[in-house]
């Protein structure tokens, strides 16, 4: 599962511990705006937010995002229009051409979701992911 070239990702803070992979529950903190600053969605008002990376079952910007990222991490995911369909299902009034910033922040892991995806996309038994 490797992140497309169109998504820009920068570290802000390099957190500790071991990075997350495929199939692991990453448990984030995690603000959604536009370029110009609108907020579309903040964790920050209710809980973290858990992502089944690997999944796509939900923000696919998140969660290529999310690959590698350690606990107390924090990163800027730039998501290109191509990449917001599961956005724009939730947010009606988000244009096709729509570019979302997320501001992520990894709190801790929960129970993963699929313990053998990673092993199968090392080696090549899982291609379904991209």
């Amino acid at each position: 599962m490797k992140a497309p070239i169109s998504l820009e990702i920068t570290d802000d803070v390099v957190g500790t511990g071991r990075p997350v992979v495929p199939g692991d529950v990453a448990i984030c903190d995690c603000l959604c705006t536009r370029p110009k600053g609108d907020i579309l969605f903040s964790s920050e008002e209710d809980e973290p937010y858990p992502v089944r990376v690997g999944a796509r079952d939900g923000y696919v910007g998140v969660e290529y995002g999310l690959l590698g990222m350690k606990i107390g991490g924090k990163r800027t995911v730039v998501v290109p229009p191509n990449l917001t369909y599961s956005e724009r299902k939730t947010y009606r009034d988000l244009p096709e051409d729509a570019m979302l910033i997320y501001h992520l922040s990894l709190v801790s892991f929960g129970e993963k979701w699929d313990p053998e995806m990673e092993h199968r996309l090392v080696t090549g038994l899982d291609d379904t992911l991209g």
